[in-house]
């Protein structure tokens, strides 16, 4: 990701809409553990408002190779977070949940795989591991080259990869159909009409906007938890359960 990246993200994180929808799923997915004493490790956890989220229900740690991010973390007054590589990590406890959001798709990451390997062995028996990742190569834009996007995901083969590794999926759907639609009709538009300038989606919206986008995905978040998936979206969501093999 681009350094200035960091700095606009820390500033839009609390309210733009995209965060609060995501950040408001997966708070509802941990909530389901009905427990207050987690210990829950963020991978690649950027600027810590996900983190801070998080703080009500155990003890959070992060981390992050970026020091842009682990400075702007610290400024939220967090204090378990660590400069360090994913590609390099080594899990030295075991927690209940781990939440990596917006990660592997990355440029910097040589192997997820091996990253989901490590994940699986840092979880406790019945651990939890959030993810969302950034769907489908057809939306591959100008913020992919922003936030430095190496690969997209489809639902079945990631699916696969997980289970071959060991974990069972309790949720795997797809996110955000209508800014999946969005994105393609602009890039149709800017084929005719090419922009000179390169951005990220990460701008602050008009308030109405932002508004009508959070309702949206507040009942969008509901579908996913109650009723079932989506089809097609912008994001790939998953839920994986380590299950216990012993058994």
């Amino acid at each position: 990701m681009e350094k200035n990246e960091y700095k606009n993200m820390y500033h839009q994180e609390n309210n733009f809409w995209w965060y609060k929808t995501l950040h408001s799923l997966i708070i509802d997915v941990v909530k389901k553990k009905k427990d207050m004493n987690l210990s829950i490790f963020d991978a690649g956890c950027g600027t810590g408002r996900l983190m801070e989220l998080l703080d009500d229900f155990g003890t959070v740690s992060g981390i992050d190779y970026s020091e842009e991010a682990v400075a702007f973390s610290e400024k939220r007054g967090l204090k378990r977070i660590t400069k360090c590589d994913l590609n390099n990590w080594i899990p030295t406890e075991s927690y209940d949940i781990i939440t990596s959001i917006d990660v592997l798709y990355h440029s910097a990451i040589t192997d997820d795989y091996a990253v989901l390997q490590k994940f699986y062995g840092a979880l406790s028996n019945g651990g939890t591991l959030i993810l969302n990742l950034a769907a489908f190569n057809i939306l591959k834009r100008d913020h992919d080259i922003i936030v430095h996007t190496k690969r997209r995901y489809r639902k079945k083969a990631f699916v696969k990869k997980l289970e071959t590794i060991g974990f069972c999926i309790e949720k795997a759907t797809y996110r955000m159909p209508l800014l999946f639609l969005i994105i393609v009709v602009q890039k149709l538009v800017y084929e005719v009409f090419p922009s000179k300038n390169i951005q990220s989606d990460v701008q602050e919206p008009p308030k109405w906007m932002n508004t009508m986008f959070w309702l949206l995905g507040k009942i969008e978040n509901s579908f996913i938890l109650k009723i079932g998936g989506i089809p097609f979206g912008s994001s790939l969501f998953i839920v994986a359960k380590k299950c216990n093999n012993e058994s």
